[in-house]
């Protein structure tokens, strides 16, 4: 049936912004020769795009950290603090605090598997636990 369309506005901002990333995510992938894989899951659509074709990429979570160990995991609320930050030394910061966070959780994860598998190396067995002293 015809007749104005309440949600149209949405959907075309929603159908303009999707074009857009996956436009940039294509010239990242076809100007700069960067791997890019992008997922938008919507409740009207989900639509992925890969710029590799052909292999297995990207590599799954569980094999990610050890192929690229220095990974930046930028999240949502992430992305929120840096637009509300005018000054870009304090962008600088805001980043160099998620390359830190990012490493911490990776050795807090590393330290959850060795205990749920004795039986690995300690990597952390230079660090001395103060909190028995």
């Amino acid at each position: 049936m015809g007749g104005p369309d309440p949600d149209g506005a949405e959907r075309r901002s929603f159908q303009k912004r999707s074009r857009t990333l996956l436009g940039k995510a294509h010239d990242l992938a076809a100007l700069r020769q960067a791997r890019v894989y992008v997922v938008i899951d919507h409740p009207r659509a989900t639509v992925v795009y890969n710029s590799v074709e052909g292999i297995q990429w990207p590599p799954s979570d569980e094999n990610f950290e050890s192929r690229y160990p220095d990974v930046h995991r930028l999240s949502f609320t992430d992305m929120e603090r840096a637009r509300e930050i005018p000054d870009t030394e304090e962008l600088m910061c805001l980043l160099e605090y998620c390359k830190f966070r990012s490493k911490l959780l990776k050795g807090i994860n590393r330290r959850v598997k060795k205990r749920q598998n004795p039986s690995a190396p300690d990597t952390f067995s230079h660090i001395h636990d103060h909190s028995n002293d």
